[in-house]
């Protein structure tokens, strides 16, 4: 696999992008306590059969993130057009869910379908479980070291689950991302609340307008509001399909990623031949897949 490495110029920041393969294009979207390496196994996977796109989020990885007002979904236009994407499926977790969710709303043309693992979405965090508000806690005091520790309790091993019940290969290479992230002077979580822009209404308020198949997954030792946002996904998007990853965390590809990754191919192969939506009756447009 030949990977091109190059960095994308966005208002305030600069982002570390990574591409791959040739064909139909999928951008990977990371979540919002790792960077594009959580992608690792999908990356070199995808790419034997589709044009593979992965980058840091501004603020996270190797990615930079100075003062001034930006909007995530925006910057996932700037990385696209400067790697000449017009259209693309999005493979996207978490924090990187959200902003697969407004780029299909900004930009409906761009997006073939998306594959969504753990959803999140802006303002909709986990909190009611001892780890959760144990990781929250932290955040609001910049306690590196219990954010580091209260997030993998909270996301990696979930509510039900002791460390030494997660595959340990797996929750060390969460560690390894969060720590950097964590450790970092000047990241996304400390400038977050201070500059970032998210669309009003918000796309939960507007799920009917996405008119493209979404696959959603969901580990089944996820916090209890990440189940609950799934579920509101798959009840609100026209053409979505709700699958739980048996004994997975909050990212779900890591611990279990063959299981996952045959999801994704399996889902990608009906995407080309997926039915016009003006061909299905309104039911089965809520049940195809």
């Amino acid at each position: 696999m030949t990977i091109r490495a190059e960095w994308i110029e966005a208002d305030n920041a600069r982002l570390y992008a990574e591409q791959a393969g040739s064909g139909e294009a999928v951008t990977m979207l990371h979540g919002f306590l790792v960077d594009s390496g959580q992608w690792d196994w999908e990356f070199a996977s995808l790419s034997r059969s589709h044009r593979v796109l992965r980058y840091d989020a501004r603020g996270f990885g190797r990615s930079t993130i100075e003062p001034g007002a930006y909007a995530h979904h925006q910057d996932l236009v700037a990385v696209l057009d400067a790697c000449g994407i017009r259209r693309t499926t999005l493979l996207a977790c978490s924090g990187g869910a959200a902003t697969a969710l407004d780029f299909a709303l900004a930009h409906p043309s761009r997006v073939d379908a998306m594959i969504l693992i753990g959803a999140g979405y802006w303002g909709r965090f986990a909190d009611r479980t001892p780890e959760a508000h144990a990781f929250l806690e932290s955040l609001r005091g910049l306690d590196v070291d219990g954010m580091i520790g209260h997030s993998l309790r909270a996301f990696t091993d979930g509510p039900r689950r002791r460390p030494d019940q997660v595959d340990a290969k797996a929750r060390r290479r969460v560690e390894a991302m969060t720590s950097r992230l964590f450790r970092r002077k000047v990241s996304y979580w400390t400038r977050a609340a201070l500059d970032q822009r998210t669309p009003q209404p918000s796309a939960l308020e507007r799920l009917d307008e996405i008119e493209v198949p979404v696959l959603l997954l969901v580990g089944s030792e996820d916090q209890p509001e990440v189940h609950e946002l799934s579920e509101q996904l798959a009840s609100g998007l026209p053409l979505a399909k709700k699958v739980i990853v048996p004994d997975a965390g909050h990212h779900a590809n890591l611990e279990a990623p063959q299981f996952v990754l045959s999801e994704i191919s399996g889902w990608l192969g009906k995407v080309p031949g997926f039915p016009a939506d003006d061909a299905l009756p309104a039911v089965a447009r809520r049940t195809i897949g």
